[in-house]
């Protein structure tokens, strides 16, 4: 057996008798170039000959369609059952003919020596490997960000079925533009940002303590922001090399946990863990991020270059966002309608560049200015990511995961009815729950039924409760954008780092 770490999500593992290859992002960019594989893969070759290929969810740093063009038509392709239909003929366009849409909970043999088991959790998924009497449990990123009790669930079922675990792996840190690109007056985008990211450690420490796995590899996130404005998020991730010591200092002093930090080419075997990375040679500080400039040069030169649009595609932006602002604005009660009133400025548009949003009589308002005329939040962007979110179903991906906005908050009410999640959402063409009851209501009720957690969660969330956006029972997040660093540690149950760990954390960044 051979478990590989190629980059950022995607593990290669061979376990003796097939070849398979988990969330395959590892060449090019992803988000409309906004995220950039780091560090890159060192070896790519074997994965040419894979028999199998899993996706944990939908988003483009795991379900990447050019680095799936790479791969053999052959493969046999694994993806989640979700409630909506579309994710076979995607891969059926790229010449992949055998898919399978795994149901959660059941097991799929697909070699002598391997089953893999899918647990569902939304449009994200768990993956469960097991090769022989080896259990492997790829969290990747469903879960660290997620409310305690969402958690408990999932832990708990995982830690019933498979008691002992030999190897957890999670991705975990800062993917979205939630908190770091949403501002406030009060807010240390910095100072908040570091604890968000203690926070998403501080989660995979509390799934370790509970699964008790031999070994727990945090393993990504591989990628970087090149834009000038985001390159101070790059610097800002809670280091991987000291979640032993969190852990230790924090959850368990003598524990038997083993913990290995694998950098792209580091595997392990029988033998153990094999760190033949040869990014080990280029660390400072155990840190490679000094490289990025290097490796990237050509990259962050052309994101700084600004390409400012006409006015024939400015005026013609006004009638997409009006035309997307009617179609969304049934996701929500009028209610919370109502107080969205904002504006958009495009930073490639020279002259009146604010578009201005306003819910008057029961109608949106779009209209350009010099100025701001919104009361209540600004969204910063771009032309071409707006326009891609307008126009394409899940475009607008590009904004919120690709760190694609800034957001600009004024009043703090703004923050306690989260409007900011309405007035973005607004802005994209995401496929609703009820669009897809209405047009497959048998694939809709055949998923609910076999995924009664997630049933229960649905009905809470976004059935009964369309006009208490992202409230209740398990989203509150307005706390990460009005809150001191100490009061969130409060909040979030953590520990607050003593002096010499910070000091530790803060050299890692020089």
């Amino acid at each position: 057996m051979r478990i590989e770490y190629v980059c950022h999500s995607c593990l290669y593992i061979d376990t003796g008798d097939t070849q398979l290859v988990i969330d395959p992002w590892f060449k090019g960019s992803a988000y409309l170039n906004q995220w950039h594989l780091f560090p890159k893969p060192v070896n790519t070759k074997m994965l040419s000959d894979v028999k199998h290929i899993f996706y944990s969810h939908g988003h483009e740093d795991h379900l990447h369609s050019e680095s799936l063009e790479e791969l053999p038509n052959s493969a046999k392709v694994f993806f989640p059952y979700q409630w909506r239909k579309g994710i076979r003929n995607f891969f059926h366009e790229r010449n992949f003919s055998n898919v399978t849409e795994a149901e959660s909970f059941k097991a799929y043999q697909i070699s002598p020596t391997t089953k893999i088991t899918y647990i569902g959790f939304g449009l994200e998924s768990l993956i469960v490997i097991e090769i022989k009497d080896t259990v492997i449990v790829n969290i990747n990123d469903a879960l660290n960000s997620h409310h305690q009790n969402v958690t408990a669930m999932f832990l708990r079922e995982i830690k019933k079925r498979w008691p002992k675990i030999h190897y957890l792996f999670s991705g975990w840190a800062g993917a979205g533009y939630f908190p770091n690109a949403v501002h406030y007056k009060t807010k240390n985008d910095v100072e908040i940002a570091k604890i968000r990211e203690q926070y998403f450690g501080n989660n995979f420490a509390k799934f370790i303590h509970y699964l008790q796995p031999d070994v727990a590899i945090p393993f990504a996130p591989g990628f970087v922001l090149l834009s000038p404005d985001k390159l101070w998020i790059n610097d800002v991730k809670f280091p991987r090399t000291y979640l032993e010591q969190y852990y230790r200092e924090n959850f368990d002093a003598n524990t038997s946990v083993k913990f290995y930090i694998p950098n792209p080419g580091d595997y392990f075997d029988e033998d153990g863990f094999h760190n033949d990375s040869p990014y080990y040679a280029l660390e400072k500080n155990g840190s490679l991020n000094h490289l990025i400039p290097e490796i990237y040069s050509d990259e962050m030169k052309k994101a700084e270059k600004i390409i400012y649009i006409n006015e024939d595609k400015a005026d013609l932006l006004v009638e997409k966002i009006s035309e997307c602002l009617e179609h969304t604005k049934n996701l929500y009660d009028k209610i919370v309608l109502e107080d969205v009133d904002f504006s958009i400025r495009l930073d490639d548009l020279l002259e009146n560049n604010y578009f201005n949003v306003r819910f008057e009589k029961n109608k949106f308002k779009v209209y350009r200015s010099a100025e701001p005329q919104g009361t209540k939040l600004l969204i910063r962007t771009k032309y071409y990511l707006l326009k891609h979110s307008l126009e394409n179903l899940w475009g607008g991906d590009v904004l919120t995961i690709g760190y694609g906005i800034d957001v600009d908050v004024f009043e703090e009410d703004v923050l306690e009815k989260n409007i900011d999640i309405v007035c973005v959402r607004l802005l994209a063409r995401y496929p609703t729950t009820l669009e897809s009851l209405r047009k497959d209501p048998f694939r809709a009720l055949n998923y609910f039924a076999k995924h009664p957690m997630m049933s229960a969660l649905a009905m809470k969330q976004k059935l009964m409760l369309k006009s208490a956006v992202n409230k209740f029972p398990y989203n509150e997040r307005d706390h990460w954008i009005s809150y001191s660093k100490c009061d969130l540690c409060q909040v979030c149950n953590m520990p607050l780092l003593s002096f010499e760990f910070g000091e530790k954390l803060g050299a890692l960044a020089v």
